[in-house]
Order: structure tokens, then sequence, then C-alpha cells
């Protein structure tokens, strides 16, 4: 398979490979595996996606297992690890028909578990009770009495996965993290059918606050909370609502998710009916990988059938109106790419969206100059983006505004580069007297 590592859209077959290695320095891949996995993929064709991936996770599922036998342990929790995210990666486009999308769903959940009990501490594996059901989740203790960090899932990622990006890398930084799945998100519907997609986050978020209160190793005057991508629209609304929060970071957060998908889609999809919307889709799916496994993703999280009824699921999904409920400081990242692909329209959204906030806000920004950092939640990036949110909790948490100034950087120059009118400019003005 041929990749360009310039193009750093959003559900690209490169963008998606990215995704799986970029956790290798956390033990959830190894390069010349993934290397090995993408060579023998071809071109325009999703099935040996699938496959490749597979084959790979089983290779490695069968390491850890020896390795595990023979008293291996170190060896079989590195296995453990990397043979889930494979599973991730080969599950991460099926139809919900497909019979694999839920085994290697199951498969990827199961390894990981098996892995977490082999770290020391062990990261463990907690259930969230919440209306009739009950949320899958890891909490990760850095020991003692510590502020604690919820982190939110987007619209396709995994518990398993957000270990990798955030939890880890938590721990070592003096924090607590909890990971959780919510409805609608892969696990959390695998295990509790029915358990569709919803706008109203606070919900499924004020349930897991009242779990961590429980926990004598959380501090519970020092609560943050993370989102990424539609995870980050989630958590603004969350903590409109929700005031046991003292810090929240949102990554590629938009206001409208219709008009931010609406902003990416084909020309021809922007303005089509919802009947010939799914004969189109249809048509151009066969050719775009990236379209139909997103679609694919979505009538699973929705329990729906058609394209289009993932659009009407998706019209409650934004966040209009909420920005002056919001009390505790919030800190917005956002990469360079992720201008290039939007429209100006959804740009004013979370401009204007900003502007009226009245609690502490920060903004920084990576740079097409920072390599994959400016890429859609700095896939490819952790190192880069895992002390910008990490310093400015710390700084917010002990409430030193002069400390708060540093560190965070955003320069409308960036912006500018893509989007440009008289409206952004003047909430230019207004944004810039505000931000910390």
């Amino acid at each position: 398979m041929k990749l360009d590592y310039s193009k750093m859209d959003v559900g690209s077959v490169t963008f998606n490979f990215v995704r799986t290695m970029m956790v290798a320095g956390t033990g959830g891949a190894e390069i010349s595996e993934c290397l090995l996995a993408v060579e023998k993929i071809r071109d325009n064709d999703p099935e040996s996606w699938v496959r490749e991936w597979a084959i790979i996770a089983a290779n490695v599922a069968e390491t850890a297992e020896r390795a595990a036998t023979t008293g291996k342990l170190i060896v079989a929790r590195q296995a453990f690890m990397r043979a889930s995210n494979y599973y991730r990666t080969a599950m991460f486009s099926l139809p919900p028909t497909d019979q694999r999308l839920d085994q290697y769903m199951t498969l990827s959940r199961e390894l990981f578990r098996r892995g977490a009990r082999l770290f020391s501490p062990p990261i463990e594996v907690v259930e969230i009770p919440f209306d009739n059901a009950r949320l899958p989740g890891y909490f990760l203790a850095a020991g003692g009495r510590r502020p604690t960090l919820i982190a939110l899932n987007g619209g396709d990622s995994t518990n398993e996965e957000i270990v990798h990006w955030i939890g880890l890398a938590a721990v070592v930084r003096g924090w607590n993290c909890l990971v959780f799945e919510g409805p609608g998100q892969w696990g959390a519907l695998q295990m509790n059918p029915g358990l569709y997609l919803r706008p109203d986050y606070e919900k499924p978020v004020g349930a897991v606050i009242d779990y961590l209160l429980q926990r004598n190793e959380v501090d519970p005057q020092n609560i943050a909370l993370i989102g990424y991508s539609l995870g980050a629209t989630l958590a603004a609304r969350a903590v409109a609502f929700e005031k046991r929060i003292s810090a929240c970071v949102v990554d590629d957060m938009i206001v409208d998710v219709t008009e931010a998908w609406e902003a990416v889609w084909p020309p021809i999809l922007q303005k089509t009916m919802p009947g010939l919307f799914d004969r189109v889709v249809g048509l151009l799916g066969g050719k775009s990988p990236e379209l139909q496994g997103f679609i694919n993703h979505h009538k699973f999280a929705f329990g729906v059938t058609r394209p289009s009824e993932v659009l009407t699921a998706y019209k409650p999904f934004n966040i209009r109106n909420l920005a002056p409920r919001i009390q505790c400081p919030m800190l917005f990242l956002y990469g360079e790419a992720g201008y290039k692909e939007t429209s100006t329209k959804v740009a004013l959204g979370v401009l204007r969206y900003i502007k009226e906030l009245t609690c502490p806000v920060s903004i920084h920004q990576f740079e097409l100059k920072d390599g994959w950092a400016a890429s859609h939640c700095q896939i490819g990036a952790l190192s880069l983006v895992q002390p910008v949110v990490f310093d400015w909790l710390d700084r917010t948490l002990k409430k030193d505004q002069a400390l708060l100034k540093t560190g965070v950087t955003f320069t409308w120059e960036v912006m500018n580069r893509y989007h440009h009118n008289n409206e952004i400019e003047q909430l230019e003005n207004s944004i810039q007297a505000i931000v910390v």
C-alpha cells in the first residue's frame, strides 16, 4: 500500500496507519509489525486492510500466550497490548452486520485486559453504573490521594486506545486517570445492547464522577476532564452542566457536529436529499474506504441502517448557547491540518463559542512545522501534546494565573492562512482580550 504522509486527512488510510503505529512508545505497537502489515495491504482494498491487521494481531497474540505460559511476563504484557491495538485497527471500518466486528472488538478488549493485569500496579478494570447499564473503563492510580483526569473517548476510539493516548502519561505525572466509554461508544454499546450514542453526555460523565468520589485515591476538589474529537464536544457540553469538574481540555472541539461533517464531505453529498443521499453514499463508499468506514461505524453507534439516518441522529449534537454556563477553566487544542480540512462556517462557530465563554480560556495550536502534531487530535505526536495538557492542568489547579499565561501558544496568523473575513477579524480582537 502506498501512503502519503504529507496528507493528514482524518479517516484516511495514512491517518489510520499513523494512529495505529503512534502508540509504539507506550508499548501498544511495534513499528516493524506495522510495516509488515501495511506492505501487504492493497490500495483501495478495505478487505485486505482487515485481513492483514487481523493476521498480525493473531500472531502477536500467540506470542503473548507463549510468553505468559513460560513466565516471561514483560514480553507477555507488551505482546497483549500490541495484539489488542492491531485487532482494533482491523475492526475499525467493518459494518455492524459483519460478525468479525464483534469478534475483533472482544479480542481487542480481552487481550488488553490480560496485559493490564501485568502492569505494576495493575491497570484496574472498572464498570460504572449508569441507568440500567454498566459503562466499561480503566482506572490508573498514581499512588496516594491525587488529582484525577477523566478521559472521554471520541466517536471512534476505544478505552484501550485512550489508555495509551493519555492514561499512562497521567500516572507518571502524578495524576490518576479514569478512561471510560459511554453510550454509543464501541465497548459500551457492545456490552450494553441498545445503549446508543446520545448528546446529553453530562449524564454519563456525572455517573463517572459519582463513582470516583467513592474512591480514596481521588481528590474531590481536583477532577479534570479531557475529550477528544466528538468527545471534545461532549466534554464541553458536560462541563456546562456538571460543576464538580475543576478544569476541562477539549481537543479539536467543534460546535455543530453536522456542520463539521458536511464541511469535509464531497460536494455532491452536501445538498442531497435523504433517499438519493443513501444511493450516492453507496456508490462513493465503494471507491472511498474512508467514507464507508465512517458510515459503517456510525450506523453501529446509533443503531440505524441507512446513511441518511446517521445525519438525522447527529442533528442534536451541537453546543450552541451553552458557553456562558461553563465556570471551570478550559484549554482548547487545535492543529493546523484541521484548519485546512474544515470550512470557514465551522471555524466561525468555534470562535463565536469561545467569545461567549466567561471562564478562563487558553488555546494551544500545533502548526504544520510541528509535523503530525498538526493533525486531528495530534495523531502521531503524543510526546508533543501530553506535556501541553499536563503542564496546563498543573498550573490551572494551582490557580496561579501568572503561570497560566506561559506555555500556551496561539497566533491568529495560522488560522488566517485558511479562514478570514470581517467577522473572524472582529472575533479575533474580542477573543485576544480574554485568552490567558
